[in-house]
């Protein structure tokens, strides 16, 4: 009998190693996509995407969107965004307003893009937030509406959005949506600097030493303090 718990336990053993573990599975896809393996990454995750992983659909989307490891297919990829988006999956929302927001894989619809902006941004996916200022700012397909653009570009900054950081910092300088104010303006210009690419960076210090002459010392004191202890909103939540 002991002989027999042993090879039974043992079997139960082997075939539970038989099964795989979606997470590993995903995560081993996101390894091969990040060598540029793309046939691996799809062997990894079309099965978790069939099987409803948000995730996974997304990222299967995003292949046939940019034409990796398969031909480039827009119709399949906004397939695959919409399985994610309808199960409120904020970057398969933002996925899919991109693709109405473009055109691609299905009809070019700016309502239906701000709608699904909208959804991914209230949950506070930073890309689809700053996407929905932009169309509040440039008016696309909607009238322009400063405030809402400059609310949408400070949670995407808080988010750690650095193209909304910029675009906020030029808001307080000339008081576009927002109150003008030079310490939010040099704090945001700051922040830009300290995590930007160099051709951010020179342009933000370029703008904010345009107009740092005009500030007091302790203004200055006070935004340098402000852009120090600035964190993105995910890490300064503990999340």
């Amino acid at each position: 009998m002991k002989a027999l718990r042993i090879l039974l336990l043992f079997v139960s053993l082997a075939w539970l190693g038989c099964i795989s573990d979606p997470q590993l599975e995903f995560q081993a896809g996101m390894e091969a996509f990040g060598k540029k393996d793309y046939a691996t990454a799809l062997e990894k995750w079309r099965p978790l995407a069939e099987s409803g992983n948000a995730s996974a659909q997304t990222n299967l989307g995003v292949m046939y969107y940019e034409g990796l490891g398969v031909n480039r297919d827009y119709a399949e990829a906004f397939k695959w965004y919409q399985m994610a988006a309808m199960q409120g999956y904020a970057e398969g929302e933002y996925n899919v307003g991109v693709a109405f927001a473009q055109g691609r894989g299905t009809n070019q619809d700016f309502r239906e893009a701000r709608r699904w902006y909208e959804l991914a941004a209230k949950q506070g996916y930073a890309p689809a937030q700053l996407m929905l200022a932009e169309m509040y700012y440039r008016g696309t397909g909607i009238a322009v509406d400063y405030e809402k653009a400059a609310k949408w570009y400070r949670e995407a900054a808080e988010g750690g959005e650095v193209a909304a950081q910029y675009l906020l910092g030029s808001a307080y300088l000339i008081g576009q949506g927002v109150p003008r104010d030079l310490v939010q303006s040099y704090k945001w210009f700051t922040v830009v600097a300290d995590q930007g690419d160099e051709k951010t960076r020179r342009n933000a210090l370029s703008m904010r030493d345009g107009f740092s002459a005009r500030m007091s010392p302790q203004e200055i004191v006070q935004a340098e303090k402000l852009a120090k202890d600035w964190k993105p909103k995910n890490e300064s939540d503990g999340q």
